[in-house]
């Protein structure tokens, strides 16, 4: 399908204003960094009492930079990735969207990502109340302690559910559709997702026929298990050919199914 005011193939245009966030937030990183280093030395250098806090603030400040450093290579790599995508190395894919297209994928992604976090979020509170029953009937001061903790953790992953839905939301709401899928990641409207490095790997990939949607669940290692992550992908009209394409090339890739599964 062909833009025919600009006389070219709509899915082939890397928009020229595109950024890239990784590298923004690694730069941020790198600054807390530098920051947390200078804040180390502060003490000493102010004349700071080490008994009388100086010790606290730089031993804080130690802890801060490593993390922040750790942090700072991480998103290197991404950016490096995403400059990769934005390159169009190793590109798969790459595909933009109508206004009609992706406002109607838009709102089938709200609803399918909101009842997704609310379904889990029912079978954690689930669990919980279960675990409070228990320490109340067994443990009744325990279990008090057990509900109040439970009230607090039900009201901070209703707000951050709130909060990363509605954000997403916008997003896709105040930027144009794009995506880029490569080998080793897609970076969907401003969204870098990567499944290779650091321990990442895909998990499954199907596509909702119905809804013209890919959908791929990768998963990244955490400190006591691994994270899961599910994005979903819009099909433009006339590129379900080419969706099938990929699907099959990343299927090989991830060692999964070798033909792509319908929802």
């Amino acid at each position: 399908m062909h833009n025919i005011a600009a006389g070219i193939d709509r899915y082939d245009i890397i928009s020229p204003m595109m950024i890239n966030p990784a590298r923004r937030t690694m730069w941020v990183c790198a600054g807390v960094t530098a920051a947390s280093v200078f804040g180390i030395f502060a003490p000493s250098i102010f004349g700071m009492d080490g008994f009388n806090g100086g010790f606290a603030i730089s031993f804080a400040c130690i802890i801060l930079a490593i993390t922040m450093a750790i942090v700072t290579i991480m998103y290197a790599g991404r950016a490096k990735s995403l400059d990769t995508m934005l390159d169009k190395k190793d590109m798969l894919v790459h595909w933009t969207y109508t206004a009609e297209e992706w406002q109607t994928y838009t709102q089938k992604a709200y609803r399918a990502d909101t009842r997704d976090k609310w379904n889990l979020y029912k079978l954690v509170m689930g669990i919980t109340v279960i675990v409070c029953i228990g320490f109340f009937l067994f443990h009744r001061d325990s279990g008090i302690i057990m509900v109040v903790m439970a009230l607090g953790l039900g009201t901070l992953l209703a707000a951050v559910i709130l909060i990363t839905t509605t954000y997403d939301h916008l997003q896709n709401e105040n930027h144009r559709g794009e995506v880029f899928i490569t080998r080793n990641g897609a970076f969907v409207n401003r969204q870098l997702h990567l499944w290779k490095g650091w321990g990442a790997q895909l998990d499954d990939i199907q596509y909702n026929e119905k809804d013209r949607i890919i959908e791929i669940t990768y998963s990244i290692p955490s400190t006591t298990m691994r994270n899961t992550f599910t994005i979903r992908i819009p099909v433009p009209a006339g590129q379900d050919a080419k969706a099938r394409e990929v699907i099959a090339q990343l299927n090989q890739i991830g060692g999964l199914n070798t033909e792509p599964q319908g929802i």
